[in-house]
Order: structure tokens, then sequence, then C-alpha cells
């Protein structure tokens, strides 16, 4: 007797062409499941039309983002409750809006779900707004205003609810079991970044290019860097600093690379796709990232392929990637003086330029992307 296909409806709220996050990710991973055998849909907002081939597949189901907020909850979640009787499982992509989706139709019907945990979006709100400025792992412990706590309590309750929860980090995994999950739920599945194809030619840069890749937050630590390359400027007046992202505290930076003088210098280049992201990073010299908070550094694992040297913050999450004077350097977060010291150290130094390039690219055999395929399967045949 033939073994029944499981049925997996993946949920998330971007998929390609969107860019960034998840995204990533699902370029490549309902092909893979399928590859192992199981049968997948999925369910995501979208600002475009579904292509004639979804269409006739039925295997991709897009709302569109152009109406309004309520409308377009109700209708995803009014799809997602219709698929999940096709399906066996479900898999929500984000903690925060599918992954409630998924909590309610579980308390309305029964089916399990898995949730995919990247990082702890309560206190990333809080910390955004100025509501607290509590580092991540005393935010679990400590209370707040009621409109935190109940942020708090909704995450707990999709995140508990869970059949699996998957953690993008054993950092992130033991977030998850500060905040209620059994550690018997958890799997930590490490992100990938070897599926993209063919990265460009590294093209030696006329000038030091520094690059960072990441959301404007307050977090990445974007201003202390303005500081930093204006104190590098006297040393090397032509030094670049590649920005790629977007974000909240986009224009207050411009602002202060303005004040600074360093408008030649500082090249915001906004939200970029995939493959500008790649071009960036082959014209680049030293990748740096000046963070107060990584569930897993997705962006150190992209500059590491990339041929890059890594300079970040020696704090949990960086430091399942970076290992200091093997594969980069570790820095204390927000030091001036200390970030000054390390990027004019690598500048200088062709030989630890090297010395890092080579083992970054022997510690991304940790995060293969057959490995993260082979633990997705585990974890939906667990369920």
């Amino acid at each position: 007797m033939a073994e029944k296909q499981i049925k997996i409806l993946i949920a998330t709220g971007i998929y390609p062409p969107d860019i960034g996050g998840p995204a990533t990710l699902l370029i490549a991973l309902p092909g893979a499941l399928k590859d192992r055998g199981l049968a997948v849909k999925v369910i995501t907002y979208s600002d475009v039309a579904a292509s004639p081939p979804e269409e006739q597949a039925g295997v991709v189901y897009r709302i569109s983002r152009q109406q309004c907020s309520v409308g377009r909850f109700l209708k995803y979640f009014w799809w997602m409750w219709r698929l999940s009787f096709w399906s066996d499982v479900i898999y929500a992509t984000d903690t925060y809006s599918v992954g409630y989706f998924a909590y309610l139709i579980k308390k309305l019907i029964g089916k399990k779900y898995i949730v995919r945990f990247a990082g702890d979006s309560a206190w990333e709100t809080a910390v955004a707004n100025n509501w607290t400025q509590d580092y991540i792992t005393d935010f679990q412990k400590n209370k707040y205003s009621r409109r935190i706590e109940k942020m708090k309590q909704r995450r707990a309750k999709i995140l508990i609810g869970a059949e699996r929860v998957v953690a993008v980090s054993n950092f992130i995994a033991d977030i998850a079991k500060r905040i209620g999950v059994a550690e018997q739920k958890i799997r930590v599945i490490y992100n990938a970044v070897d599926f993209f194809g063919d990265l460009p030619p590294k093209i030696e840069p006329p000038a030091p290019t520094l690059i960072f890749a990441g959301r404007l937050m307050p977090w990445k630590g974007v201003e202390a860097l303005l500081y930093v390359v204006a104190k590098l400027k006297a040393r090397w007046p032509e030094i670049i600093f590649e920005v790629l992202g977007d974000g909240p505290q986009l224009e207050y930076l411009k602002k202060i690379a303005a004040q600074l003088d360093l408008e030649p210098n500082v090249r915001f280049r906004g939200r970029v796709s995939e493959t500008e992201s790649h071009r960036f990073f082959s014209q680049a010299t030293i990748f740096i990232l000046n963070t107060n908070y990584e569930g897993l550094p997705h962006s150190v694992l992209n500059a590491m392929r990339a041929g890059l040297p890594v300079i970040t913050t020696d704090i949990d999450g960086n430091r399942e990637v970076v290992k200091n004077e093997v594969n980069g350097l570790l820095v204390p977060y927000n030091d001036q003086a200390a970030w000054a010291g390390a990027i004019s150290r690598l500048l200088a130094d062709e030989a630890l330029q090297q010395k890092f390039i080579a083992n970054g690219r022997q510690t991304l055999e940790n995060f293969r992307w057959d490995k993260l395929v082979e633990k997705t399967v585990e974890v939906i045949n667990q369920c």
C-alpha cells in the first residue's frame, strides 16, 4: 500500500517577487519539499496577481495588498481556512500575522501548525517605539504597559500552541523557551544562503569600501558607524560606506551623514533586490554590522558567501556564526573607538582579510541548503 502523501500549506506574508526575509527562503523551499514527496500549496500577501502557471497549478494563492487592511486580513484568513481542510499541516513562516491565523484555525478545527520563529516582534515593536530600552532577554521577564503585555501574550499563545517551533538559531530557541515553549517542541534550523545560483565576479573597488545590509532600526547601530567613518576619513579620504536597506531611521541617518560632511562617502541605497545586493557585495572590501540584536545574522552569511571579511558585534546570534580572530572580528556594540580600530586594522592587513574570507567559506558548511531542507522535512514528518 502506497504511503500517504503529506500535504503542507505554507502561510507567509511575503513571497517572490517580494524581496527580503522569508521571500528569499521561499524562492526554493516549496520545490525542494515537493522533490522529497510532499504536496505543497502557498498562501501569501502580494502586490502582483498570480501568474498563469500558478493559477493553473492552484498552488500559490495571492491575497492582494491593494485593499484596506481589514478586507485584506479577512480574505487571507478565509482562504487560509479553506486551504487548511486540504492540508495535513500548516507551516507559518511569520509568527505574528499568519502565525496568529494558524493559531485560530487550530482552535476552530484542530489543524496542527508549525511556526518559524526568527525574532521577537513584540520586543522589536516596543524598542522601535521607545516604549522600552530593555534587552530582549530582560524583556521576557519584566512587566510593561498593558499594550506591550498584550503583544507578549499574543505571541506566547501562537508559539506555545504550535506543534513545532522552528527557531533560526540556538539564541532564538532560548528566547522561545523563556517565552514558555516546551523544549521538546523546539527545533533549530539555520538559514542557508547557497541556493541563489552564481554570484557576480569580485571587483576590486577603487577606494576602501565598507558595506552594511539590513533594516535601518535603532538596534542596528548604523548611526555609530557614520561617526566611525567620519574618523576613518582622516586616513582614507576616499573611503566609501554603502548602506543597503530601508527603515524608520533612514531620513534621520541621512541628516547625520550630512552633518558629518559624509555625503560624498556614504551612499544610502534603500531597499535593493537580491541581485542588486550581490552586485554591491561584489564591489566591497569589508562587511560591517554594528548590531545589538540578531536572531541569526543572515547578512553575515551572505557576506561570507560573497567573499567578504566580516566585522560585527560580540552578541548572541552573531557568535553562532562569527568566531573572533578566526573568520571575522567581534567588537563591542556602538564602541566607536573599537570599531575604528578594527576596521583600520583589517583594511591595512591583506593577509588577515584573506584568512577571514577563507575561514568564512568553511563556516558556510554549517548553513547549507540541503541541511535546511532535510531538517524541515524531518519537522513536518514529526507532526
